[in-house]
């Protein structure tokens, strides 16, 4: 058991800071160096950024494990939250769960933008900002909802040792729902997994509109513009797949309900933890003038004396 600790925690850590460097890399690329073209769209990908590095700050700061008895929840964090006490630990469990969300919600709306700007033209900044906020209600009410939710710590702790008692909680810091049909828990659930649900099927239909008009003789768009729309689609294809990964998580929660093993425990929080990893990959990775700064970036500590050159033949290949 000692052993799949420290190898769950050890994972959790190198995935979360992780998650942190790529985020603030991001974000400092999208603010200082996007080309005018695309300044209205890099408002998501900041608020995205920013999404994803408080769900991996959240994550690392917990190092949780989920536990399910029928219709309780129980949740044990290792990490360094755990040095200030279980209510802390659940707040910021919480956080987390609603920076998932909102994520997600937040990659609907890419497709949503993109496709809008396709058939329309290009709403202003302010538009897609209040657009943002919008779609964040939903993940507020759940944060405001888990933040408002009573916890009788000890009554907890009591139930897990009698569902489990084969588990040492000694020195472990244990939270969760005692009743998750109760409305924090219950809201919580629907959200993470009933809605989500439709969300990736929305942008699954909304991605097959892009390409479609995209690959259309009658949308008029200069050379220039397509290739800046394939770059971005591209990205969303990549990101597209990326709310698959939450299946895995949702699959080891309800086969615990049937199944329970620490492996499973630990696991079912670790697919979710990869998601803010590999979205903003995305974006450095397919959209032109983010890789080129992340290859000018790497050749100047390289190869300081031919970062000139570099630079220039990356702008002759492109």
């Amino acid at each position: 058991m000692v052993d799949i600790t420290l190898i769950f925690l050890i994972l959790n850590s190198t995935i979360t800071i992780t998650g942190c460097l790529i985020n603030i890399l991001l974000l400092h690329i999208v603010i200082f160096h996007s080309p005018k073209v695309i300044r209205t769209y890099s408002v998501g990908v900041i608020n995205l950024a920013i999404t994803n590095i408080g769900s991996c700050f959240s994550g690392f700061l917990i190092g949780e494990r989920i536990i399910s008895s029928g219709k309780q929840l129980f949740y044990i964090s290792y990490g360094l939250c755990s040095k200030i006490g279980p209510q802390f630990c659940f707040d910021v469990f919480g956080c987390l769960l609603h920076f998932h969300t909102h994520a997600l919600w937040l990659v609907f709306l890419s497709f949503a933008y993109r496709y809008y700007v396709m058939i329309r033209r290009e709403p202003s900044r302010l538009a897609l900002q209040l657009s943002i906020f919008i779609i964040y209600i939903p993940s507020l009410i759940q944060l405001l909802a888990m933040f408002s939710q009573d916890m009788d710590i000890e009554k907890i702790r009591n139930l897990l040792h009698e569902a489990y008692p084969e588990y040492n909680l000694t020195g472990l810091t244990v939270t969760g729902a005692i009743d998750t049909f109760q409305l924090a828990p219950l809201y919580t659930l629907i959200h993470m997994t009933v809605i989500s649900t439709p969300i990736s099927i929305g942008i699954h239909i909304l991605k097959s509109k892009i390409v479609r008009l995209l690959q259309s003789r009658g949308v008029d768009l200069s050379p220039k513009t397509r290739n800046l729309h394939a770059q971005l689609l591209r990205t969303l294809r990549f990101q597209a797949t990326v709310p698959l990964i939450y299946i895995f998580g949702v699959f080891c929660f309800f086969s615990s309900h049937f199944w329970s093993h620490p492996i499973i425990e630990f696991f079912t929080v670790i697919p979710p933890l990869l998601v803010p990893i590999l979205t903003p990959f995305s974006c450095i990775l397919y959209v032109t003038p983010y890789r080129h700064y992340v290859f000018r970036f790497i050749s100047q500590k390289v190869h300081p004396k031919n970062s000139i050159q570099t630079t220039m033949s990356m702008v002759c290949v492109d």
